[in-house]
């Protein structure tokens, strides 16, 4: 009896431990991807190069009970071609962050990508500003950055409507151009039903005079999807600068074509700072690896003689 006492409360034990980690979740994530590289705008260069950021991270969840959930993520950044840091200096360059979530939406501080790029910069590239393509400056006209430190941060989504704001703290974020004499501020909305998707995104980098606005829109036609995307605003000396990017991305023989027309100008001069076409294709080898080629022509006024305006990658990419 005292055998089948001690068994049945060692059970119960083991039944109530189980439940309260089923609450709890961690996922371990990661990515590896490599190119043969030929970058444009660079001297000749070969080079086994990163194709988009490569990462290890962990992510999790613990259920607090009530619908009320804490949320954290850490995501390091890596150069897999030699298993050096990313060219970051922080350790956790991807994400450092913590925080709560329930039907109030999400509420989280530290390191994170900002919503502007999040819900219209990135989406508004076939690319997501990766490869050689890296359609990143047209997208953030070369104002902004992809996430910042030190920061406040809000969620909340509903009926396809997802809205999402971050302040960051004044000092502790350095701009593309000029120093970080305010807080940096980004807000982002976006809206999908079915084929259409819509995004707005703004960004003030936190210098006294930049700012950058941008508006992205695709359709999905079944047999191409259409993509247009526009950007404006100052640079840290109150330049004015101007963007825009048509793409088109297509399902082929088991695939994705994609291809891009953009540029980015100084609006008070008409300088082109930057202008890119490009064409790539990339093929899955099954859902988390996937082989890819781009092609990409860029042109600017000041490209230096030396400086190949074609730039190529032949990559492999595995998600983990």
């Amino acid at each position: 009896m005292k055998l089948l006492h001690t068994g049945a409360i060692a059970l119960a034990v083991a039944t109530l431990a189980g439940g309260a980690l089923a609450q709890s979740s961690v996922t371990v994530y990661g990515r590896l991807d490599l190119a043969l590289t030929q970058q444009a705008d660079k001297v000749a260069n070969k080079e086994i190069r990163t194709g988009s950021g490569n990462r290890l991270g962990f992510r999790g969840t613990d259920d607090l009970g009530g619908g009320l959930k804490a949320v954290f993520q850490i995501e390091h950044r890596l150069n897999p071609a030699d298993g050096s840091l990313s060219a970051a200096t922080r350790f956790w360059d991807g994400k450092a962050l913590v925080g709560l979530e329930g039907s109030f939406g999400r509420f989280w501080m530290g390191r994170d990508e900002n919503p502007a790029y999040t819900y219209s910069q990135s989406p508004g590239d076939p690319w997501g500003t990766d490869t050689v393509v890296a359609n990143g400056t047209i997208m953030n006209g070369g104002i902004g950055a992809t996430r910042y430190s030190n920061t406040l941060n809000y969620r909340i989504a509903a009926s396809g409507l997802t809205f999402a704001a971050q302040l960051g703290e004044a000092g502790k974020n350095a701009p593309a151009a000029g120093t970080a004499e305010k807080r940096t501020l980004s807000l982002g909305v976006a809206y999908g039903a079915g084929p259409l998707t819509l995004g707005l995104g703004y960004e003030n980098p936190g210098d006294a005079d930049d700012i950058w606005t941008t508006l992205n829109a695709s359709y999905n036609f079944g047999m191409v999807k259409l993509g247009a995307f526009y950007g404006t605003g100052k640079d840290g000396l109150a330049k004015k600068r101007q963007s825009y990017l048509l793409s088109a991305t297509a399902p082929i023989a088991g695939g994705e074509l994609r291809l891009s027309l953009g540029q980015l100008k100084n609006k008070d001069t008409a300088i082109v700072l930057d202008k890119r076409t490009a064409i790539g294709y990339v093929y899955p080898l099954s859902k988390r690896t996937s082989v890819y080629a781009d092609l990409v022509r860029e042109g600017r006024p000041a490209m230096p003689a030396a400086n190949k305006a074609t730039g190529y990658d032949f990559g492999l990419k595995h998600n983990f």
